[in-house]
């Protein structure tokens, strides 16, 4: 797998390619939300434009991700995303939990209209 990553004011957009199936590969994806949120950036947009499927593994990164942004008041949306991948993520009951949109323009620019949610507080 490959990640192509572009800031774009303070969303970073992650252009993925490449074979995206089960096995360590995937790692390296939630290893990058981590460092992007290190470097104080929690609003990520994912282009799935150059990838036409994916398997379990990197669903399990994409939940966990998208755990580990939400809990620092940001939030992942999905861009590109083919009908194939679209149709994993309704088989899996996961459509609902992630907000997706037709072109990375239109996903880096909802964070204006639809600002993540913020972080929830622990109790002290």
């Amino acid at each position: 797998m490959r990640i192509r990553e572009e800031i774009r004011e303070d969303v970073a957009v992650l252009t993925v390619s490449g074979a995206l199936m089960d096995g360590p590969e995937v790692a390296a994806f939630h290893s990058r939300i981590k460092q992007l949120i290190l470097g104080g950036i929690n609003k990520v947009v994912v282009d799935f434009s150059r990838v036409k499927w994916f398997g379990s593994s990197m669903l399990g990164v994409l939940t966990s991700s998208l755990i580990t942004v939400r809990k620092e008041g940001g939030d992942m949306r999905l861009a590109g995303v083919t009908k194939r991948i679209e149709s994993i993520m309704m088989v899996t009951q996961l459509s609902g939990l992630f907000r997706t949109l037709d072109t990375v323009d239109r996903a880096v620019a909802s964070f204006m209209t639809q600002p993540p949610e913020p972080a929830p507080q622990e109790d002290e």
